[in-house]
């Protein structure tokens, strides 16, 4: 069980959503082999790989206060092509021989009629400065009938999003939501990422997907999906 499951189903007795956010190549991860490295001696001499190691959530989440981050992301990205993006937030980063670091974006194709998709974009970045894309995770693959939010990611510039959000949280206690970005809708109910911290001493950090419907009483979470930033 989620820690984000966990909170929702001991406070507010929520049933889970049976669809699975999965693993999804997106239009940025299919460039990935385009995106060269100002550095090919790295690469082809296996030095300064990725390894296995502990993620931490940024307690910052704005690209403005990750200047290193948003830097590897720029040099992964720089020779993507057809495809434009926005770092909606930096979600977090791991030290290994160079560092990994973690991004929510917004992207939308160089096509007719695209529509914005939300994706976690993960980034390496080895000891020299050079970075690329290793993988991504679309945030509502597989879930039928939603559909991404077209407008401003800021929760609290679509307000029914943030009416139903803060309406969900109000009856929960012993767990910090802190909204990251509006991420889609489906009818009357919001998907939500979030960060969400415990309280306590065995007290835990997740970023997560959180599923709220308007009621005609007020707002439930129907579902908390905690979100492997690791991939």
């Amino acid at each position: 069980m989620t820690l984000g499951l966990y909170c929702a189903v001991a406070l507010m007795g929520c049933k889970a959503d049976a669809a699975n956010t999965s693993e999804s190549k997106t239009a940025i991860e299919s460039q990935t082999s385009s995106v060269a490295t100002t550095d090919t001696s790295v690469a082809q001499s296996g030095e300064d790989t990725p390894v296995v190691g502990g993620w931490s959530i940024s307690e910052k989440l704005s690209p403005s206060d990750n200047s290193d981050a948003m830097r590897a992301f720029d040099m992964a990205v720089k020779n993507l092509e057809g495809y434009s993006y926005e770092v909606v937030a930096v979600l977090g980063s791991q030290t290994v021989s160079g560092t990994n670091y973690s991004y929510l974006c917004k992207g939308i194709a160089a096509t007719p009629d695209a529509k914005a998709e939300y994706a976690v974009v993960n980034v390496y970045e080895d000891l020299s400065g050079n970075s690329k894309i290793t993988g991504s995770l679309e945030l509502l693959e597989g879930k039928e009938g939603w559909e991404y939010n077209e407008g401003s990611a800021k929760l609290e510039d679509n307000a029914d999003a943030k009416t139903a959000f803060d309406k969900s949280l109000e009856a929960l206690a012993g767990a910090n939501y802190e909204p990251i970005a509006y991420i889609g809708k489906k009818d009357n109910s919001y998907a939500i990422l979030a960060k969400i911290s415990t309280e306590g001493s065995d007290s835990q950090t997740t970023i997560s997907m959180v599923y709220v419907t308007s009621t005609d009483s007020g707002a439930m979470i129907d579902d908390i999906k905690d979100v492997d930033i690791s991939m």
